[in-house]
């Protein structure tokens, strides 16, 4: 008898989880192409001015008057002088200018509760 009753009981209960509507909790389903885009751009600009200045001067002279050295000639050297100015400038300018652009997009599927959006490996 009792035997009967729990066989009883478990044929009601199956045909009653049968009967129910079959549902799910999912989420819609969401897909679209991000894009991740990089843009850089570099600008230098460069200056420079120089000069350089170089004066030299030597001077060599003798005495006109009679001295020990001179005496027994009679003479002297001439006063010889000797100048060297130089000057040297230099300017340059430099200018550059450097851009870059780069964008990669993918697919995104994502379907359910997913906490990281899909490559298509995830």
């Amino acid at each position: 008898m009792l035997k009967r009753l729990v066989l009883t009981a478990l044929t009601i209960g199956l045909i009653a989880f049968l009967a129910m509507p079959s549902h799910a909790s999912l989420v819609p389903m969401s897909w679209g192409f991000p894009s991740m885009v990089e843009k850089n751009s570099l600008t230098s600009f460069q200056s420079m001015f120089q000069e350089a200045t170089d004066v030299e001067s030597a001077e060599i002279s003798f005495p006109s008057t009679l001295s020990s050295c001179t005496s027994s000639l009679g003479f002297s050297f001439p006063t010889i002088l000797q100048n060297a100015d130089a000057t040297s400038t230099l300017s340059q300018i430099a200018f550059q200018n450097q851009e870059q652009f780069a964008q990669f997009a993918y697919p995104w599927l994502s379907i359910g509760g997913s906490p990281v959006p899909s490559m298509g490996f995830m």
